[in-house]
Order: C-alpha cells, then structure tokens, then sequence
C-alpha cells in the first residue's frame, strides 16, 4: 500500500474587493513638475487613473514634504488595512450569503503593513470580528498566489477547513513622488477571497498551484525600512514577460492543458500584460484586466480582477491566474469554475 497522502481536494468559494473612493487621474502628475503629462503615462503604461486612501490634495502635502504619514496617522486621516478590508469583506459575505463552513484562518498578505507586531492578520480578524488563527505571508506583489498555495496546503491538516485570504495594499503611502518611472505606477485596493475544503455551490475547484523565486535578485525591487518603493524598471519588466509567459506554460504543460478560457496577470502596467497575452496567443476577450483604472494594486491587482469579472465566468472555465513580485518571486494558480 502507497504511503503517499491524498491531498485534500481545495476550492475558492468566494472572492470580494474594494477600492478607496479617491481617484487620481494621470492630470495628478502634471503639477508635480517631474515630467511626467498624462499623456506620458498613459502612453507608457496604459493607466489612466488609480485609487488612493490619501486625497489628491494629501499626496500633493507628502510628495512636497509639508505632510508625514506619522502626522496622518495621528489625524486619523490615514485608512489602516483592517479598515480598508471591511468592504471587501461585506462583498465577499453579499456573494455567499450561507456559508457550508466557518472561517478557522485568516492569511493577510501586504507590502505596506501597520504594524511589524502584530500581524496585521490579527488587526483584521478584529476588525471582523473574527476568532480565528491569524498570520502574516508577505511575498509583495506575489502574495495572493504564495497565501493560496498556503491556504490550498493547509487544508490537508483537520484544523483548517475554510481559509480567508486579504490582500489590503497601500503603496500611494510609499512611494517618491521626485521619481516619475515609479510612481504613476500604482495604486492601492483590497481583495479577499475564501479557500476551503468542502465543495461549495458556486465557486472554482483549484486544479494546481506553483510558486517560485530568485532571491539573488532581491534588490531589484524593494522597500527599505522607512523608506520609498524602487526598482530596476527596465530590467524587472523584462523578467515579468519572461517569467510570466514561462510559469502559464508550464503549469498548462504539468495539468495536460493546451488552452484556458482566461488568463489574469499581476496587474503592473498594461503595455507589460499585452505582451504576455501576445506571446502567449490569446484573443482579446480572454485576457482580463483593470490595471488601466486602477493601477499596480500590488497583491491586490490580480484577486481584485477576478472579483470583479465573478459574474463572468461559467460551469467548465478555466482561469489561469499569474503574478510576479520582489523577491524576486512568481507563480500562477489554475482554476476551474464549478
């Protein structure tokens, strides 16, 4: 007799996101006298506009150095993650409005986080009001595939049967707004999703998950303690392309699949996705994106796009979710709606 485990089978039961009523327009960048026309960026990237917990006119305070996020905080003028997932949350419950199981695991995974203890998991759990174990995996823009392939893995143990994922994300807070390749780039949003073990009405079955690093190339995107985001623009798209198109390949190749319904990439900018969908031959309406409303949303971009295309998607299709992120890491889930 094998001693190998069966593993237990996994399903996303249910997805939701938010975004910061907030709206900055490419216009925003004009009056920051870096050079950067609304024209520039969209050309460039692709983005018309994203979303931020600060106003137009708190940006313009922190960018001129006359405004602190430690100033904001005290003010109370500054969203904390656990705030920022509540709607995304009360989304997420609208969609499954009977749950077969309850929550026994929170996972948050985020690059701006509130605090360095706790774990911001926790602030959320009490945000929510829930009693659950809580933790922190944090792997920056890769963190809600890294949280699902956790998530899918965990529900192996008896202890763990149905799993929350939030993916709160703030980078307008921590970014140098003197560095115009950088920071028209992103913005901030929430997604939730729910993993569990039992097989839900509506849903999708998570046929695989793959996950993967380079962590020489550490520096190549980073946010140093109390410092601004950077990165090595030019070269990290490059890898993006390259190690997006590869890991989509190789996980259709491992589960014996020559093409999928949809294909939703990490959400950096629009002109790097065009290229994935391109070299991987798919027709427009198969790639799914909301990069050019909403900016790099960091790990929220790729969770938030399936929640708002959940209405989308039929008994049958398969979704191919892929991300990359410092690390430098990567990796893709393949998903079937139920």
């Amino acid at each position: 007799m094998s001693n190998q485990m069966t593993a237990q089978p996994a399903y996303l039961s249910t997805v939701g996101h938010s975004h910061p009523d907030n709206i900055i327009p490419n216009a925003f960048f004009d009056d920051l006298g870096i050079g950067s026309s609304a024209l520039w960026v969209e050309e460039r990237t692709g983005i018309l506009e994203r979303r931020s917990v600060l106003t137009s006119a708190d940006l313009r305070q922190l960018a001129g150095g006359r405004m602190t996020l430690e100033l904001l905080r005290k003010e109370g003028r500054l969203t904390s993650i656990a705030k920022m997932t509540r709607p995304a949350w009360t989304m997420m419950q609208e969609r499954d409005p009977t749950p077969t199981l309850p929550l026994d695991t929170l996972i948050c995974g985020t690059s701006v986080p509130d605090y360095d203890i706790p774990a911001n998991a926790c602030t959320i759990a009490a945000e929510l009001g829930l009693h659950t174990a809580s933790f922190d995996v944090n792997s920056a823009c890769s963190s809600f595939i890294v949280n699902l392939h956790m998530a899918r893995h965990l529900l192996n143990s008896p202890q763990h049967q149905k799993i929350m994922i939030a993916n709160p994300e703030r980078y307008s807070l921590r970014l140098n707004y003197a560095d115009r390749s950088s920071c028209v780039l992103f913005g901030d949003g929430c997604a939730v999703a729910t993993v569990q073990s039992q097989k839900p009405a509506r849903g999708f079955a998570i046929l695989d998950t793959v996950i993967a690093s380079s962590p020489e190339k550490y520096q190549a995107v980073q946010i140093p303690v109390g410092e601004c985001f950077s990165q090595n623009g030019a070269a990290v798209q490059k890898f993006a392309i390259s190690h997006t198109v590869a890991i989509v390949e190789n996980i259709m190749q491992k589960n014996a699949l020559s093409k999928v319904d949809y294909f939703i990439g990490h959400q950096a900018n629009l002109r790097m996705l065009a290229s994935v969908a391109d070299k991987l031959h798919l027709q427009p309406e198969q790639h799914l994106f909301n990069v050019d409303r909403y900016g790099n949303q960091g790990a929220a971009g790729a969770p938030v796009v399936l929640s708002q295309n959940w209405s989308r998607f039929k008994s049958g299709d398969i979704v191919v979710v892929a991300v990359v992120g410092s690390g430098l890491s990567w990796g893709a889930a393949l998903l079937r709606c139920l």
